[in-house]
């Protein structure tokens, strides 16, 4: 079988790691450039609050910037978010990730990722996670999160019948939509932002944890 994985909060915990580390970043970015954001505390629990509720780290910094009347800041804020991480930082998997793919791959399945975001920032983000790029047999990384040509790309390299190709993802209008309007098997993965979610017609399975993955297959 072919199997896509999104990679932030689908293999990797981003929400649990990245996303904290990126909004203090963004509050002392905001103070740097004089915007009144109040306490440092205070602001951080109220963009954490918000940022919950979010789809995307990108609508998080909009929202924030709207209130704070300074949306003219917008593109210089994101570029925070695509910054390497420090030398020493950290990130976990999803419960037993490494595991799954490790069992997947023995397993003769065909293991690709396709991520939106940054090249270079995305493949530290694997590092940073210890994990192996060689277990997938293509990385893509999107700039934008349009997913469906990069879909169809993966489903005419590796040639399986459409039966066989399943799609793995937290955020069901960019990760699953795309795949389910090719007639492939989406999987949605309840991490993170994949809780503010709900299953919806374009979702054949829902799991939370990628172990889940090993029964449906």
């Amino acid at each position: 079988m072919l199997i896509v994985f999104d990679l932030d909060d689908t293999i990797i915990d981003t929400s649990g790691s990245v996303t904290p580390y990126k909004l203090r970043e963004f509050i002392g970015f905001l103070i740097r450039r004089n915007v009144a954001v109040g306490s440092f505390d205070r602001s951080l629990r109220e963009i954490q609050a918000l940022d919950l509720c979010c789809i995307s780290s990108k609508e998080t910094v909009r929202l924030t910037l709207e209130r704070l009347q300074a949306p003219h800041l917008y593109e210089e804020a994101m570029a925070l978010y695509s910054e390497p991480l420090p030398k020493n930082f950290i990130i976990p998997t999803t419960p037993d990730a490494k595991n799954v793919l490790h069992i997947l791959s023995q397993r003769g399945h065909t293991l690709t990722l396709l991520t939106s975001g940054k090249k270079l920032f995305q493949l530290e983000k694997l590092e940073k996670a210890g994990l192996e790029p060689s277990i997938f047999s293509k990385i893509t990384v999107s700039e934008d999160s349009q997913k469906k040509s990069h879909y169809e790309a993966l489903l005419n390299e590796f040639s399986q019948p459409l039966a066989e190709c399943y799609a793995v993802g937290d955020r069901i209008l960019m990760d699953l939509v795309p795949a389910h309007d090719l007639g492939w098997r989406t999987v949605h993965m309840r991490w993170g932002r994949g809780k503010i979610w709900k299953k919806e017609d374009w979702v054949d399975h829902s799991i939370c944890k990628l172990s889940e993955l090993l029964e449906i297959l």
